[in-house]
């Protein structure tokens, strides 16, 4: 079997997070990424409550692979910053609580110029990763349309404990940015991989497509994805079209042929 593993969000099934598990181990996921403001939230569960969840993911043989929290809004707007940081803490704890290695959150677009928000989105960061490191689940930010070079100065002075990276090839596509110099850059700090495809032509901005589909060349990402060694999740998601679980399975289907 291979290093790699295969995750799948199960947000985008639109379903209860029961029948979600059930549908997940169906289409041949390892493993479940979960919304942790849609699907699940840190006050879905008591104690019983989370037994009961880990116990019926042991059922279908799956394992917990992340956490997500989606973006409402910059990380650092000052009419919500207290509101998000609050909120990422409590949704840190609940990963602890359910034994989900990471938190992935997104930082907005980060501003490096003489005014922009870079040093505030370190300061929030650093305090955010300090409270990470003290109960055990990692953190990680997404890059979005954020430059490697940023990503890479960012991760750099956060330095209050461990920073990770999730990568998005679909984000690569769509920002033109060249996954191979992306990966080869940020990663002793990628702790987690987004699965999705797209397409972009040349005076348009893109979209997602089906895995597979699109301007992502998996047989050639995946195996640099294992020549750095990495060891943890890899999570299907689609967050576009009308099939969007039977699009999940035929990429899941579709990696499982080419996963080195």
């Amino acid at each position: 079997m291979s290093r790699l593993k295969l995750a799948v969000a199960t947000r985008c099934f639109g379903m209860p997070i029961r029948n979600a598990i059930k549908t997940a181990a169906r289409i041949g996921a390892r493993g479940i990424q979960l919304d942790v403001q849609q699907e699940v939230t840190p006050s879905s569960f008591g104690a019983s409550g989370d037994r009961q969840f880990r116990k019926l993911l042991e059922e279908f043989n799956l394992s917990l692979a992340s956490f997500r929290m989606p973006a409402r809004g910059a990380l650092v707007d000052p009419e919500f910053l207290d509101q998000r940081v609050s909120q990422i803490r409590a949704a840190l704890e609940f990963a602890w609580r359910l034994q989900a290695p990471s938190l992935i959150i997104h930082p907005g677009l980060i501003q490096t110029d003489e005014g922009g928000n870079f040093t505030l989105i370190c300061e929030v960061l650093n305090d955010l990763v300090r409270f990470s490191n003290h109960i055990g689940t990692e953190l990680c930010i997404a890059c979005g349309k954020n430059s490697p070079a940023v990503m890479r100065d960012l991760v750099s002075r956060v330095n209050a404990g461990f920073l990770g990276i999730e990568l998005d090839p679909a984000d690569m596509v769509l920002n033109n940015h060249n996954p191979e110099k992306t990966i080869r850059e940020l990663h002793p700090w990628i702790r987690a991989y987004r699965l999705r495809d797209a397409v972009r032509e040349m005076d348009t901005d893109g979209q997602e497509v089906p895995l597979g589909r699109g301007m992502v060349m998996w047989d050639q990402f995946l195996p640099l994805v294992w020549e750095t060694a990495y060891q943890g999740w890899l999570a299907v998601d689609r967050t576009q079209g009308d099939q969007r679980i039977e699009d999940c399975r035929r990429g899941i289907d579709y990696l499982n042929t080419i996963l080195p």
